[in-house]
């Protein structure tokens, strides 16, 4: 059964543009294949684990540099930017978990894999910004995308 992919926004295409500029530099590297975000997974909020802050989260930016590996599949390394903006709360040393959810999609759009990242990033009291950077390796067939999405908070 295939299970379908929502439509995709102009958010969405400026990401996958953004990881294909990545790629071009170097000679060992081939073009990547596309990284997507449905439009309504590019921003969540979350809350911090000692004192509950409300953090404001949205992907800031998407990079990846991809190469062929022996079975002709392509090794994406991807580098997922993040903005997060402290909204209220108690302003003190604190740590937020920023939870991923990632699809693997074939031509046919259904999804082949998925995986989920988490990420704790820390927060200084005297931060109410913060730009962390989310590092995943994924291998896809030449012919798939990656599919980002920001999950609520579990």
């Amino acid at each position: 059964m295939k299970t379908p992919v929502s439509t995709l926004g102009p958010s969405a295409a400026l990401l996958a543009g953004l990881v294909l500029a990545g790629c071009a530099n170097k000679a060992d590297r081939v073009p990547c294949p596309p990284i997507t975000a449905p439009v309504d997974t590019i921003s969540a909020f979350q809350t911090t684990d000692e004192a509950g802050a409300l953090i404001d989260m949205r992907f800031n930016g998407v990079s990846a540099a991809c190469e062929v590996v022996g079975s002709g599949d392509i090794r994406m390394d991807v580098a997922i930017g993040m903005k997060l903006k402290r909204v209220d709360g108690e302003a003190v040393d604190d740590v937020v978990s920023i939870t991923v959810g990632t699809a693997v999609v074939d031509a046919d759009n259904a999804v082949v894999a998925n995986d989920r990242i988490v990420y704790r990033a820390g927060i200084a009291k005297e931060d109410g910004l913060k730009y962390p950077v989310i590092d995943y390796r994924v291998t896809v067939n030449s012919d798939h995308r990656l599919v980002i999405s920001l999950l609520p908070a579990p």
